[in-house]
């Protein structure tokens, strides 16, 4: 079976015709066929390489020799696979579904910049307004007496790091569950396979942020939101960027404590500060 599903999946007036598709597009033969439930092994090794990192080696990464080496040697491969191997060479995505811009002969894709920014601002506004009256509601000491430094320090990371999440989570794994789940004919068939896609993608999300409860929940939320309008408008630096606006609100001014993992219960200990060089002296425990 191709894994390429059919181009209306990706909005009900796409353009159907090959030749009006981005290049990337044009699979050869050997990619078109790898079964659309290799994405699921691939979502699978995915969870258990990250989990394995995160509990076993997490704890103990500032302490083993070569830990930070090792870290980024698997960081590498897995950006190479996930944003080149897996895409390009096996299911010849199109880089439209991905969020990386692509062009159509019929025009720009629906995840360009000019037609997706309104609808990413309009979901970062309302999400930052819910934020706000919710950190209000629990304390208004929280919105009234906000530590900017601290915010600014907490978004320059989350810009990186939210489109890094994004690019693995909206860019990837919507992708192969967008081609793995059937598109069932009949009414409403688009906006069902959204619905099914973005739930999918979002419980994955949650998951990765076990056993965080309060955490997993607004990322059970704001995951499926962010789905929902990523299968419509992929763009990942404006995924990106609302992520980050909206991480940097939870954590700096709702006070909701993000660590996730072993580190859930021993917050002294952490990756990032340890493999980023120069990042402990700058962040401290801000980020």
């Amino acid at each position: 079976m191709p894994s390429r599903i059919n181009r209306e999946q990706f909005e009900p007036q796409a353009v159907t015709d090959p030749a009006a598709l981005s290049p990337a597009v044009q699979c050869v033969p050997r990619a078109a066929s790898i079964h659309p439930l290799w994405g699921l092994l691939e979502i699978t090794v995915l969870a258990l390489v990250f989990f394995a990192g995160l509990w076993l080696a997490g704890p103990r990464i500032g302490s083993l020799p070569h830990a930070k080496l090792g870290y980024w040697l698997l960081v590498a491969w897995g950006g190479v696979y996930l944003l080149w191997i897996s895409p390009v060479l096996l299911h010849c995505d199109p880089p439209e579904w991905r969020g990386w811009g692509g062009r159509r002969s019929a025009g720009p894709a629906p995840g360009s910049w000019g037609r997706a920014w309104p609808s990413y601002a309009a979901l970062t506004a309302a999400g930052a307004a819910l934020l706000l009256a919710y950190a209000w509601w629990q304390d208004p000491g929280h919105v009234t007496q906000i530590n900017w430094r601290e915010v600014q320090i907490k978004f320059a990371g989350y810009v990186v790091f939210g489109i890094v999440q994004d690019a693995v989570f909206f860019g990837f794994v919507l992708v192969r569950f967008r081609q793995m789940i059937p598109l069932i004919p009949g009414p409403h068939a688009v906006r069902r396979h959204q619905a099914a896609v973005a739930l999918a993608t979002a419980l994955v999300f949650a998951g990765f942020h076990f056993p965080n409860p309060a955490l997993m929940g607004f990322t059970l939320a704001g995951g499926f939101c962010w789905s929902w309008l990523f299968y419509r408008r992929p763009n990942i630096l404006l995924l990106g960027l609302g992520h980050a606006v909206l991480g940097t609100i939870l954590h700096r001014i709702v006070h909701l404590y993000m660590r996730i993992g072993p580190f859930y219960a021993q917050p002294d200990l952490h990756i990032l500060r340890h493999v980023v060089p120069g990042l402990q002296r700058f962040a401290g425990h801000l980020f």
